[in-house]
């Protein structure tokens, strides 16, 4: 199939009317002369029914949900499907050529952390800009993400949920699906992306997902996002099947990070999805020859959502006040 590359003003109108799947590249040129290029999918159901988008690879160095969201281009039958779906498999396609993580190799920002709305801002502001007008006129929207190459993390599905009582309904009704032991609702605003935060108030039910660690995409991970997918379609009766209905438990508590205080190597004591007591040791940094500088103890019971995994600790990288690069432990207060 040939891909048509089309600006942001005219990708709307470049769809056709008829069921079937179709695939654009959806270009916008930031002010520097960076080229945006979005991937997307777009498959027309036979019969009407939601507008639900599912989108990857934001962080351009979390593969299982970008192999998962190709693998469900391929899945779904137009004249099988009640409603549209949207497919952008890889977000940051400038990052993802690069084998960039987290952090956009043009501006150094965190995508997941910029509030669209900024079209005169960095090349990241516009990109998360276009995205924003793309997935607009969702009803309903998942956001793929993994732990990266340095990061390992445990399977859960934050959900925020802020809005009406149906938003929020719509909100939690889509992570029911996803075969992970902890679903997390979040109603602190600090706690939820500008991006989630933007979408709520277009009305648009959403929530993200976590499945995957150190860049690695299994079998494993990549098969409970797209079966995640999958019941979340049935359940908004987009195509036939009782959804899966996984046992999950609700993530309640505080989320704080350990950092570290100076640069080194860091040595972690602990494992994804553990529940640390009070006082347990976590680990320590050294110095290139193996010298404690310090060692870290939990402050309180906790379960550990992620630890980087990653010896190469480098307190003074901190683009935009970022604590990426000093980040050790994150973890959720099960004491609060």
């Amino acid at each position: 199939m040939i891909t048509q590359s089309v600006s942001l003003d005219h990708f709307q109108s470049s769809w056709s009317d008829e069921p079937g799947y179709e695939q654009l590249l959806v270009n916008r040129i930031h002010h520097s002369g960076e080229l945006i290029e979005l991937p997307v999918a777009r498959i027309r159901g036979a019969q009407p029914g939601p507008f639900l988008t599912v989108m990857s690879g934001m962080h351009a160095g979390e593969y299982s949900g970008i192999l998962a969201a190709q693998k469900l281009i391929s899945t779904v039958d137009p004249m099988e499907l009640s409603g549209t779906l949207i497919v952008i498999p890889v977000i940051s396609t400038r990052a993802f050529m690069e084998r960039n993580m987290q952090l956009s190799p043009i501006d150094q920002k965190e995508v997941h952390f910029i509030r669209p709305g900024n079209s005169n801002g960095t090349y990241s502001d516009l990109l998360i800009d276009t995205l924003f007008e793309v997935v607009k006129n969702s009803d309903y929207l998942i956001d793929s993400h993994a732990g990266e190459m340095a990061q390992a993390l445990m399977p859960w599905v934050p959900i925020p949920i802020k809005g009406s009582k149906n938003l929020i309904e719509n909100s939690l009704s889509l992570a029911r699906g996803f075969d992970v032991k902890y679903i997390e609702p979040r109603s602190d605003e600090a706690s939820i992306p500008p991006f989630c935060l933007a979408l709520l108030e277009e009305g648009i039910a959403n929530l993200w997902v976590e499945c995957g660690k150190n860049g690695v995409p299994t079998p494993k991970d990549t098969a409970t996002h797209l079966e995640g997918y999958i019941a979340a379609m049935q359940t908004l009766d987009m195509i036939d099947g009782e959804p899966a209905r996984p046992p999950q438990e609700v993530l309640k508590g505080r989320r704080y990070q350990i950092n570290a205080n100076m640069s080194g190597v860091w040595h972690p004591a602990v494992n994804e999805g553990e529940i640390v007591e009070s006082g347990q040791y976590l680990g320590r940094m050294t110095d290139y020859f193996g010298n404690t500088l310090e060692e870290f103890h939990a402050p309180q019971r906790s379960l550990v959502l992620y630890y980087w995994s990653s010896p190469a600790i480098n307190v003074n990288r901190r683009p935009f006040g970022y604590d990426w690069h000093s980040g050790l432990v994150s973890l959720l207060d099960l004491e609060s």
